[in-house]
């Protein structure tokens, strides 16, 4: 029964990752449904199992503007997925999960070196793989919902601090 509702929130949090700008409701269901999957794979899952959920839950905190949060799990998948035998794939998104939280905690630098090194792991993916990165990591769906407003995981993040995210910008 875990397994199915770790799994049915998975699939759903990733779909509204996906979406390019998300509405109030669907920020706080997006962190309902990782923080749900999170909880779920950490009591029945593997290792790996709750790397991944790391990884979901920390593009979701991203999505909602909570960078202390994002930057926490998404250092936990990085550190699974960068110290433990992994797919170019599964180190590609936790760069990419990393990138965007620390857009949204206003840290240019260690945004700008993790979006690089995604953006490297991105021409190793297989065509299956490469399909599925692109939609959480284009221009159009990487959008951060973050500091009040949506910015591109390419821009610069916002100069003014952690303290930018309560301002509305």
């Amino acid at each position: 029964m875990q397994k199915r509702i770790a799994s049915r929130c998975n699939d759903a949090a990733w779909n509204l990752i996906e979406k390019p700008d998300l509405a109030a409701s669907e920020c706080l269901a997006l962190v309902r449904l990782a923080g749900t999957a999170s909880y779920h794979w950490s009591e029945i899952g593997t290792a790996g199992n709750i790397a991944h959920a790391e990884l979901l839950l920390s593009w979701a905190l991203a999505r909602a503007g909570a960078a202390a949060l994002a930057v926490d799990a998404a250092g936990r998948a990085l550190r699974y997925f960068t110290e433990t035998p992994s797919k170019d794939w599964e180190r590609a998104f936790a760069h990419a999960a990393m990138a965007a939280s620390l857009h949204c905690a206003g840290d240019q630098e260690g945004h700008r070196r993790h979006y690089n090194e995604a953006q490297q792991l991105q021409s190793k993916l297989a065509p299956g793989d490469l399909k599925l990165f692109q939609a959480a990591f284009s221009k159009r769906a990487a959008t951060v919902n973050c500091c009040g407003g949506s910015a591109l995981l390419t821009e610069t993040p916002p100069s003014n601090g952690p303290d930018a995210r309560r301002s509305g910008r």
